[in-house]
This record gives structure tokens, sequence and C-alpha cells, in this order.
């Protein structure tokens, strides 16, 4: 297995498609009582996953302590993938969340991963006063940082598009998805994604998703705030 560490100064590129601005667990928690009891955490997690509960299988709700913090863990299958959620007790944050299967690809929940809803609406204005979806707002953002010439993180700076997460920017999952792309050469007809997860610990936020090509297979951990990759391993 080969492992490389990258520096400071990875600047993040942006993928053309937009990220959910609302979210299911916000709008969960209007009916929620805190703090969270297993029935709460479980109403949040499949808002956020986009599934009903009818719909899902192996269910299961646990109360944790974990980093000195009171946590409540949902684990659930649907279709082909297993999700995991762990949700902090006393607001109902989204801690961390990941999907690991045969499909993740195809998987279409919002994950935006926090309880106080996401940062942009869904709609931007542009300089002459029109609206714009997030759609539009970051394809003309791919089309500006072709003519940046590659200087990705000006284009990245002035067009990716994030979300909020508990007060801080961070940038979409979609986009890290993008970022371990280009870096591993991998065109994404050919890219299958086996898991794909989002972490916070108190003080960093990461994704980790795995790749694979083939017989080939990539682990990327990248940093949520500055689309930075941590760390990357290739078996």
């Amino acid at each position: 297995m080969m492992k490389r560490m990258l520096g400071k100064g990875f600047a993040a590129v942006f993928c053309a498609a937009g990220f959910c601005a609302i979210s299911g667990a916000a709008l969960a928690q209007e009916n929620v009582a805190l703090p969270l009891d297993e029935a709460g955490a479980e109403t949040i997690a499949l808002s956020d996953a986009g599934v009903a509960e009818a719909d899902v299988s192996r269910l299961r709700t646990v109360r944790e302590r974990e980093d000195g913090e009171d946590v409540v863990e949902v684990e659930f299958s649907y279709g082909d993938n297993s999700y995991e959620y762990m949700l902090r007790e006393t607001d109902g944050m989204i801690l961390e969340w990941s999907i690991e299967g045969r499909a993740v690809e195809e998987a279409t929940p919002e994950l935006t991963l926090t309880g106080d809803a996401a940062s942009s609406g869904a709609q931007k204005t542009d300089a002459s006063g029109e609206a714009q979806t997030e759609q539009d707002a970051s394809a003309e953002g791919q089309t500006d940082a072709g003519a940046a010439d590659g200087n990705a993180a000006g284009a990245a700076a002035g067009s990716a598009v994030k979300v909020t997460v508990d007060g801080t920017e961070l940038i979409g999952y979609e986009e890290a998805v993008q970022i371990a792309l280009d870096d591993s050469g991998i065109a994404e007809a050919d890219a299958e994604l086996a898991k794909l997860k989002f972490e916070y610990d108190g003080r960093f936020y990461d994704y980790e998703l795995e790749l694979r090509d083939g017989r080939a297979e990539y682990e990327y951990k990248i940093d949520a705030q500055t689309g930075e990759i941590v760390e990357v391993e290739r078996d």
C-alpha cells in the first residue's frame, strides 16, 4: 500500500453539481425535542438521508459518550447502501455521517450535515441583479476557472459551492469527490464510489472517501474547510 502526505497550500477545485441548500435535518429538528432521544435522532438521520423509516432495514440506535460529549448513533440500510449517523445529543447537530456499499454514487440524500441550515439559499444574485440557481453559478464558475489557465486557487475562492456547518463554511461533499477524481486521474465514468464519510471531531471537518477504478483503490481524506488533500492511500 502506498501512502503520501500532501502539504498545505492545495487549492480546492469545484464540481458542476450544486449542493442542497436546505437541510432535511434542520426541518426535522423543528419537531424534535432536545436533548435528543433515540426516536428524535432517527427522525433527523432519516430525514437528512431522504428516506422513510418504512423503507429502511436493520435500523439501530444507541446512546454513546464520544470525546466527552453525549451522542446518539443511528445506523440503517437502504437499498445496497449502509448509513451511519452520529448526532450531538444537546442540539441534534450531525457530527458524522457515512454511506458505504455497492451503490454509493446512486444515493441521493441531502446530507447537509447540520441542524441550523446551510449557508446559501436556492438562488444567488449575479452582478446584474438577476437570480441564478446554484447550478448556474457553479457552471459559470467552471467557465471562469478554464479562463484562469489552471489558477485553481482563484477559481475556488470565487465560485465554489459552499455550505455552512455550525457556523463554519465548508465545501460540499460533491466537491470533495471531484477533488479526489481530479487528483487520482480517474475519469468520472470509470470511477466507483464505495464509501463517503463526513466527520467533525471538535476541531477539524473532514471528508473521507474511497474510489475504485478496476483493481485500483484510492482512499482520500480531504479538509472540508480548505479542500486540501490531507491524506491519500493507493492500494
